[in-house]
C-alpha cells in the first residue's frame, strides 16, 4: 500500500526539522521512523538507487511478542523445556557394552602368523614409494604386517590376492587356513590388526590438534575423540558440539556430558563422521542498558543465571532510583508455535524478584536489558528494542545454516 502524500510530507518534514536541530546535513540510511497516526506502521530511510539521494520506505513491522512476568510457576515451566534442540537419540558408548568384532577395511595393516612356517609370517620390507605413501608413523607396523589395498584386497603366499575387507579377524583366519591346506598340513593361522586405518573421523574446530583420528576395535565417543585431539582450547564452547553424519547435522549437549549435571550419554562415533567443536561466540548472552559494563557474556560449561550475567557485567546501576527491573528478550526457535519473541520481566525492587533472578537460567543469544527509565514503561522499551533483537537473532540463525 503506497504511503499517502500528506503523511509522507509530514514524515519528511519531521525528519528535516530533527536533522537540522541535530546539525546533520543529510538523511541517515537505516533510520527508523514510526507513523504517529495509528502506530501500526514503521518507515525507514533507504538509498534511492534510481533517482539518487534517499527515500522513505516501509520497514518490517515489530515482531509479535509475549510479556511474561517471572514467578515460581514460570521457572518451573522453563525448567522442563529442552534447550537448543540437542539430539539425544543417537547411539551411545557405554563402558558395559561388549564391543562388536572389528571388520577389516582398506588401509588396515595386518599381521598373519602361520605356526611352524616363519617364512610366511614376516613380509618383505616396503619400497621407498610405499613407505612415503603410508607415512612414517605406520612404517614400523608395515614392516611387520600386510597392508590392505584400497580395493580391500590383500596378497598372501599360496593363497594369492583375495578380498579381505569386511571380514573379521576370525573370518580371515578361517579363510587362510582353508586355502593353505593344499600346501600345509593342518595349518594353524592367526590374524591380528596392527594398524587401524580404514575407519576415520574428522575432528575440527576448537581442539588443540584438529585432524583425522582412526577408529579401532574399541568404540569411541565424542569424549574420546576430543581427548585424542589434544583437548579443548581456551576459546572452545563448553556447551555444545556439532556432529555431521550422512549429510545431517546434530547438536550435542557437551555441557551435560562434561559437567555431569544431567544424565547425558556419550554419542558413539561412526566412520565418516565429522565432529566440530565451535567457539564461544554462539554461547553468548548480551547484557545492555543500565549496567557498568555492557558486553557479551559467554555461558560456560554450566548454565548461567540472570544474577550471574548481571554480576559479570559489573552489576546493575540503580542510581536514579526509577529503574528496578530487568527485561530478557528471547526469540523463538524456528518450527515452534510460540510468539516470535518472549520478553521475561523481573522486578528487582523486592526480595522475591532477586530470588527469581538467581534461579532464572539464560539461554544462548538472550538479550538482557536493564532499562534506564522507569520500569513501568517497558512496553515502549520493548517496541524500540525488538527490531534490533530480531535482527541479531536472524543473523545468528543464518550463520548456523551456512
Amino acid at each position: 500500500m503506497p504511503i499517502q502524500p500528506v503523511r509522507l510530507t509530514c514524515i519528511l518534514l519531521l525528519l528535516s526539522v530533527a536533522l537540522i536541530v541535530s546539525g546533520c546535513s543529510e538523511l541517515i540510511p537505516g533510520l527508523r521512523v514510526r507513523d504517529v497516526g495509528n502506530g501500526e506502521h514503521q518507515y525507514k530511510i533507504v538509498t534511492d538507487q534510481q533517482h539518487g539521494g534517499y527515500t522513505v520506505a516501509k520497514a518490517a513491522p515489530i515482531p509479535s511478542y509475549q510479556v511474561i512476568p517471572v514467578g515460581p510457576e514460570v521457572l518451573k515451566s522453563l525448567a522442563h523445556e529442552q534447550q537448543d534442540g540437542f539430539s539425544y537419540n543417537l547411539p551411545m558408548v557405554l563402558p558395559s557394552d561388549v564391543p562388536p568384532e572389528y571388520k577389516i577395511g582398506s588401509g588396515d595393516i595386518l599381521y598373519v602368523t602361520v605356526w611352524d612356517h616363519p617364512e610366511l609370517s614376516v613380509p618383505a620390507a616396503p619400497t621407498s614409494d610405499v613407505s612415503a605413501s603410508i607415512g612414517s608413523q605406520s612404517q614400523a607396523q608395515f614392516v611387520q604386517g600386510r597392508l590392505v589395498a584400497s580395493d580391500g584386497t590383500v596378497f598372501f603366499p599360496y593363497v594369492g590376492v583375495f578380498k579381505i575387507a569386511g571380514m573379521t579377524a576370525a573370518d580371515s583366519r578361517q579363510y587362510l587356513a582353508t586355502h593353505l591346506q593344499g600346501v600345509i598340513t593342518n595349518p594353524q593361522v592367526d590374524v591380528r590388526v596392527l594398524g587401524y586405518r580404514s575407519a576415520r573421523v574428522e575432528v575440527t574446530g576448537e581442539v588443540a590438534k584438529p585432524g583425522t583420528i582412526n577408529l579401532d576395535d574399541t568404540p569411541k565417543g565424542i569424549i574420546q575423540a576430543i581427548n585424542q585431539s589434544g583437548g579443548l582450547t581456551t576459546t572452545a564452547s563448553r556447551r555444545r558440539a556439532i556432529l555431521v553424519r550422512g549429510g545431517k547435522t546434530y547438536q550435542l549437549d557437551l555441557a551435560g556430558l562434561l559437567s555431569g549435571d544431567r544424565p547425558v550419554g556419550n554419542p558413539m562415533l561412526l566412520p565418516g563422521d565429522v565432529l566440530h567443536i565451535p567457539d564461544q561466540s554462539g554461547d553468548q548472552v548480551f547484557v545492555l542498558g543500565g549496567v557498568d559494563k555492557q558486553q557479551p557474556v559467554p555461558i560456560q560449561q554450566a548454565s548461567m543465571t540472570l544474577i550471574q550475567a548481571l554480576t559479570t557485567a559489573g552489576g546493575v546501576n540503580f542510581s536514579s532510583g526509577k529503574q528496578t527491573g530487568v527485561l530478557i528478550f528471547r526469540m523463538r526457535q524456528y518450527g515452534t508455535e510460540k510468539p516470535e519473541a518472549q520478553v521475561f520481566t523481573i522486578d528487582l525492587a523486592n526480595p522475591q524478584g532477586i530470588l527469581m533472578a538467581s534461579e532464572f537460567d539464560l539461554h544462548a543469544r538472550d538479550v538482557v536489558y536493564v532499562p534506564t527509565t522507569a520500569f513501568s514503561q517497558y512496553n515502549s522499551i520493548i517496541s524500540q528494542l525488538l527490531p534490533t533483537v530480531t535482527t541479531i537473532f536472524e543473523v545468528n540463525q543464518l550463520t548456523k545454516a551456512l
